[in-house]
């Protein structure tokens, strides 16, 4: 049984035909931004391989936020010899074809079109996309949440950010360890004195 929901904001420039997709309202897959193009996920052929994993964990997290906020960005596709190769979006396209097996229509994809001169230069545009030259730091973090009213509790089911620790906002997933893992209180921090080389503990 198909999944109900709402198609909004194909492309204007599809290069297939999107007027159905917008009647359509038995996928459970919405399109929520406007691209140069948009092409069909059979048509797509991932070039990243496996550079990136995508765990199960993280798989259901993009898997809901698809659901919950659709497709709000495009992929990033390189054309080549008739072929739509992806650039950006490879966790995307992989989430999307297991959805496609669970019984959900995948409407027509977003894509934005990349130039590179061969599959050389296009590989070396997937590691400049991967690359992350600006740094989240939990209080930049803190600072944005605040600004725009946002509430990290109802966005760790769709957020995957492994540099923080999220337990600085007062919630976050970790595993309690063990007396032994702990350590003693009384063992935290010594200090050990300079001239006789006795350890004091702070």
């Amino acid at each position: 049984m198909k999944k109900n929901a709402e198609i909004t904001g194909l492309a204007d420039g599809a290069s297939v035909d999107s007027r159905d997709w917008r009647r359509n309202t038995t996928t459970g897959i919405k399109i929520t931004c406007t691209a140069a193009t948009s092409i069909k996920l059979e048509d797509l052929t991932p070039l990243q391989g496996d550079l990136k994993e995508l765990t199960h964990r993280n798989f259901e997290k993009l898997k809901k936020s698809i659901l919950k906020h659709g497709l709000s960005f495009p992929f990033f596709v390189w054309r080549h010899e008739g072929r739509n190769f992806v650039l950006d979006g490879h966790q995307r396209d992989r989430v999307l074809r297991k959805m496609l097996e669970q019984g959900y229509e995948v409407p027509p994809l977003p894509c934005a079109l990349i130039e590179a001169w061969d599959r050389q230069q296009a590989a070396e545009k997937i590691l400049l996309i991967s690359s992350q030259f600006g740094k989240i730091t939990e209080q930049s973090l803190d600072e944005f949440l605040s600004e725009n009213e946002l509430d990290i509790n109802n966005l760790l089911d769709e957020l995957e950010l492994p540099a923080l620790d999220m337990r600085y906002f007062g919630s976050g997933e970790f595993e309690p360890t063990d007396e032994n893992d702990q350590g003693r209180l009384d063992k935290k921090n010594p200090v050990t004195c300079p001239q006789c080389g006795h350890e004091f503990t702070r």
